[in-house]
């Protein structure tokens, strides 16, 4: 049985409408769930989504960039070394923050050896977010973050 396709469901859709987007000052979005088969091929949706959810809330280029990097660790901690089943995300962004979950959807088992990236990841989480850890939503075990905006007088001009 093939995959289920890709799935993308938003609850801001009317934001767009009222004129709100990248660049166009601080607003809510979200929340937003994305749905894609595991594969790092795919991995590139997750990104844009993510990328620009942070764009309409507001964020600055520099953090839309570091959550982009964020995203991909994120769904490697996720993932571990499975190479079937689903990735699920969850998106909400406001005008002070944006939080995104993750988590794995399949019958297939963590591979034995593990997930040897796991501290690289974390490392680079540290880096690049504000909080990071493991997290259940809804009886489901996952990965969340969460990025704070930078004040506007802290921004790089």
């Amino acid at each position: 049985m093939p995959d289920r396709p890709t799935r993308v469901v938003s609850g801001a859709a009317d934001n767009h409408a009222s004129g709100a987007g990248a660049g166009q000052g601080e607003s809510s979005v979200g929340p937003v769930e994305l749905s894609f088969p595991v594969g790092d091929d795919l991995l590139v949706v997750a990104r844009l989504t993510v990328s620009t959810v942070a764009s309409r809330a507001g964020f600055d280029i520099e953090q839309v960039e570091d959550l982009r990097l964020a995203v991909d660790e994120l769904c490697l901690l996720v993932v571990g070394g499975r190479r079937l089943g689903r990735i699920v995300l969850a998106m909400d962004a406001g005008p002070a923050r944006i939080d995104v979950w993750c988590h794995y959807e399949g019958a297939d088992a963590m591979p034995s050896d593990g997930n040897d990236d796991v501290d690289l990841s974390a490392r680079i989480l540290d880096a690049l977010v504000d909080e990071h850890g493991a997290d259940t939503r809804n009886g489901r075990a996952g990965e969340y973050l969460c990025l704070r905006r930078s004040p506007v007088d802290e921004r790089p001009r």
